[in-house]
């Protein structure tokens, strides 16, 4: 009988593995597009050798300097092609799934929760989909993972001079790769700092690790972070505020709430989730196990930061969350007496109840991540374009897709401007386009603006009994050919 109990789960086991590969390879394949976002980051990377791509970036991007090494490598062989630049988010969201089963069979004595946290990961929408994303938090998920299941398990004291050559190395590269891993490798420092404080022999090893890294870190800081924070601030300055919060109960449910909803899309039963989590953290900060006491001093570090203003814990920024939300989510089922298990169980299922057969069915569909949008319009664009009458006008969101794909398709044609209309109220946007040139044919190349998307109505305003030639739509993204 035990035979065949873990024969099935080993069966089990291995047909949701496979159908997490499945979900992200059939993405992967069918991702044959940038987004907005990632036009710039390719922008950023074609404008720069390998040494300057290292450094910072510009066009408001932010990526790790080791994926972008290894992003260049890549590049250098195949041209800047999409699935080429997606390869990299697309071994990293599988590894993530490997990773993530290894932490629940550390971190829980119930075999059986292996296969509740593996369905997640294997289901849920922003690792599927940000596993084909040209950006580096699929990367951060699987960083993240790789730093629950190994730093808990290194003590610094009992390391010999091989095997402290090698923590500092890896420990240096860490933030190189991932920037989150801050979180992490401060939980580490903390921890051993606790473990060992009364013994002497202990501090000549720390401080030396601790040297190395605050200098490295610092130099990482000065040439890359600190810039690119500026630049960032310059186009984005609000963006990640919802990732903030003040010093209360009530705005830190707040923070829980909105990342709960992100993660675990479309389940927005957000009580049931929070209760186990905060149960889940309790059981944790009772027993005590060192791998409870790593995961508990990373979540006080993101909490911190948060709090602080010094990274946000929001949307896909704060992706690497997951998998220790996670752990303190899945911690109740781990219950010993039968009560508080199927109590637990009771709370999982309301939480990821609609992880159901429709969702199930809606993301084994490619159209459900795709937006395919600054692709098809330009195909649209240049099917339209008449070198002898129109005039191409882009607002400022599709400036990078337009100036990467008219590249890629070998497009150029030599009346190109960005609508420059100062503040993005009515009126200006009004007043420039008054200020078209009359009789001329335009082109409206529109790609969806996540930050100033509210310009799309007043241009769709002023469009109004003017003679429109074309118009075509998709996912709120818009080609318009006007006569003027």
């Amino acid at each position: 009988m035990e035979k065949y109990k873990k024969i099935s789960y080993c069966l089990l086991v291995s047909f949701i593995f496979v159908a997490g590969i499945l979900l992200r390879t059939e993405l992967y394949i069918a991702n044959d597009v940038f987004s907005d976002d990632e036009c710039r980051l390719a922008l950023s990377l074609m404008d720069k050798n390998l040494i300057q791509s290292l450094f910072f970036l510009g066009n408001a991007q932010s990526a790790p300097p080791i994926f972008i090494l290894f992003s260049k490598i890549i590049f250098y062989f195949t041209g800047y092609i999409e699935a080429a630049a997606k390869f990299i988010p697309y071994i990293a969201g599988i590894g993530t799934l490997f990773l993530f089963y290894r932490i629940c069979r550390l971190y829980f004595d119930r075999a059986c929760i292996g296969i509740a946290g593996l369905f997640i990961f294997a289901v849920c929408q922003p690792l599927i989909a940000f596993s084909t994303i040209f950006k580096q938090y699929s990367g951060d998920v699987f960083i993240a993972c790789l730093c629950l299941y190994i730093l808990p398990k290194i003590r610094l004291i009992k390391l010999n001079k091989r095997q402290f050559a090698g923590l500092v190395a890896g420990i240096l590269l860490l933030p190189l790769i991932s920037l989150p891993s801050l979180f992490f490798v401060g939980a580490f420092f903390i921890q051993n700092l606790i473990e060992n404080i009364k013994n002497r022999g202990f501090y000549k090893k720390f401080f030396i690790l601790a040297a190395f890294f605050v200098f490295f870190t610092g130099l990482y800081y000065i040439f890359n972070l600190h810039p690119t924070q500026i630049d960032l601030e310059k186009y984005f300055p609000d963006y990640w505020t919802d990732g903030f919060w003040k010093f209360s109960l009530k705005d830190l449910i707040r923070l829980f709430v909105i990342n709960i909803k992100f993660y675990f899309v479309p389940n927005d039963l957000t009580l049931g989730t929070i209760i186990l989590f905060i149960w889940g953290a309790a059981v944790c900060i009772k027993e005590k196990r060192r791998e409870y006491n790593f995961v508990l001093l990373a979540l006080c570090l993101t909490l911190l930061a948060s709090l602080l203003n010094i990274y946000p814990l929001s949307g896909r920024v704060g992706l690497y969350f997951i998998p220790v939300i996670m752990i303190f989510i899945l911690k109740p089922l781990d219950a010993r007496k039968s009560l508080p298990a199927i109590l637990a169980l009771v709370l999982f299922f309301m939480s990821f109840c609609r992880y159901d057969l429709k969702y199930l069915k809606n993301i084994c569909q490619k159209d459900y991540f795709l937006s395919y949008s600054p692709k098809i319009l330009m195909h649209k664009t240049i099917e339209q374009y008449n070198p002898q009458k129109d005039i191409i006008i882009c607002n400022s969101a599709s400036t990078p897709s337009y100036i990467f794909y008219s590249s890629l398709l070998k497009f150029y044609p030599e009346n190109v401007y960005e609508m420059s209309t100062g503040n993005n109220d009515r009126q200006s946007i009004y007043n420039y386009l008054n200020g078209l040139e009359k009789g001329k044919n335009y082109i409206f190349y529109l790609v969806k603006d996540y930050n100033q998307a509210k310009i799309f109505p007043y241009i769709f305003e002023w469009l109004e009994g003017k003679k429109v030639l074309y118009k075509f739509n998709d996912r709120d993204s818009y080609l318009i050919h006007l006569e003027n």
